[in-house]
């Protein structure tokens, strides 16, 4: 079907989304120091901060375009390869039977050898797969999956260890924290929007997916090493050998609370992850035709006002706990989620069901950080993140071969799945609440 038949979802909706985003920043700005009227000197941050927390933002932003980049458009490049479906999800599998074994084992070890050279080793293997990612053939791309999944693993624990860990040496308040965190997830909507459209652009031009995407990953992953090398410092944790940082985390998960994080962590990661294998199938049920592209920015904007919104509840002018609203984030999460598992409705209400699932996914991402960086000890923080991912990276795998190589897996099944760890998380992070026995709203003299 020509593209101009295909569904879009309406052309006036992400200038709402971004127009909403904006407001939001906006009322931000006004009402903050509105709150705390007494307190207007302390609400400016240091420029010792901002330069620090820039520093880290431009490396893990150009982290995120490397990893962003060789993800997009994987399918339609193996599909010119020439690899059949179930080659494809093989190869998935790979890299997320990589990420399950080795990755787990090399990124909890960055507490050892130091945050840093994990930084760096994640640009080194980032790198390689990239490379090999251009070959098409089967032996040398499971290669390139297998060190792409140990890059996935440095990437969602080594940066934010690194920068958690940093923050506390320089003396600067916890409650600062939020702010990196928010502007973290804020720049993961900017990168995959900007991915999309970059190969977009590419494959408009040359009339194909071609190798474009892989060399500016490869390019962005070596200018995140040339940047860590110059401008990070390092840290190590306390551990005496290169196994003791995964003793130390086992021991740390006997916290419940800790475990109950850890649920929450594993339950949303979860549910990121299977909605992005789902969402084509489910909006071309039946044969419907959809421009999943323009659809594709409508989610990452509703991200981006998701971690707006999280700004305010966290940073100001409101300046809660994440334990006391998280809950109901996760509890509206999991029931936008209930329609496009169930019941195929028209086109508007699936893509206002992801819409707002993006919502929850954007308040969600800076808030589960604050709580890893107010519960998780620093010294085994990589290694405890590292445990959180084995779960996730071992149900993935399960329903890549389940659902997409045996296909004896129904994708209701896989997303109800989904919606009952989110209910479960809800749950835990409410127990947490409820344990912790202190009021929602952060005092003033706790403010930043």
């Amino acid at each position: 079907m020509d593209s101009e038949l295909r569904w879009e979802g309406g052309r006036w909706v992400y200038g709402v989304q971004m127009l909403t985003c904006a407001g939001l920043l906006y009322y931000r700005s006004l009402a903050a120091p509105k709150v705390a009227p007494i307190d207007k000197a302390a609400l400016r941050l240091p420029v010792s901060f901002v330069a620090f927390q820039r520093t880290f933002l431009a490396v893990f932003f150009l982290a995120s375009v490397a990893d962003a980049l060789q993800v997009v458009y994987s399918e339609a490049l193996y599909e010119g390869y020439g690899l059949r479906r179930k080659e494809i999800a093989t190869l998935f599998a790979v890299g997320y039977g990589s990420s399950l074994s080795l990755g787990t084992a090399i990124a909890a070890s960055a507490d050892y050898i130091g945050r840093k050279r994990a930084c760096m080793l994640y640009g080194f293997f980032q790198v390689l797969g990239c490379l090999a990612k251009q070959y098409p053939d089967f032996r040398v791309l499971c290669f390139a999956h297998v060190s792409l999944g140990i890059a996935t693993s440095l990437l969602y624990s080594s940066f934010e260890s690194w920068m958690v860990v940093e923050h506390e040496k320089m003396g600067f308040r916890q409650e600062w924290l939020s702010e990196t965190f928010w502007l973290m997830a804020f720049s993961n909507g900017i990168v995959a929007t900007g991915s999309g459209a970059l190969a977009n652009v590419v494959a408009n031009y040359q009339g194909s997916i071609g190798p474009a995407p892989l060399i500016s990953a490869t390019v962005a992953a070596l200018l995140s090493i040339l940047v860590v090398k110059r401008a990070f410092t390092e840290n190590a944790g306390t551990a005496s050998n290169l196994w003791r940082p995964l003793d130390y985390a086992l021991q740390t998960l006997s916290d419940k609370k800790v475990l109950l994080l850890g649920w929450t962590q594993v339950c949303f990661d979860f549910s990121v992850i299977i909605f992005w294998f789902l969402w084509t199938p489910t909006l071309v049920a039946d044969g419907r035709e959809v421009h999943s592209g323009v659809i594709f920015t409508r989610l990452m904007a509703s991200m981006m006002i998701g971690t707006t919104i999280a700004a305010c509840l966290l940073q100001g002018p409101y300046y809660l706990r994440p334990e006391s609203f998280l809950p109901y984030v996760l509890l509206v999460g999991g029931l936008s989620l209930f329609l496009p598992a169930y019941d195929h409705q028209e086109l508007r209400v699936l893509l206002w069901c992801f819409c707002v699932f993006h919502i929850c996914v954007g308040i969600a991402l800076p808030s589960l950080a604050r709580l890893r960086s107010m519960y998780i000890p620093n010294d085994r923080r990589a290694a405890v993140m590292s445990i959180y991912r084995l779960p996730v990276y071992a149900a993935v795998l399960v329903v890549m071969i389940k659902g997409g190589l045996q296909q004896s897996l129904e994708n209701s099944t896989i997303f109800g799945a989904a919606i009952v760890g989110l209910l479960s998380g809800a749950g835990c992070i409410y127990y947490i609440e409820k344990t912790r026995g202190l009021t929602q709203e952060i005092s003033l003299a706790e403010r930043p």
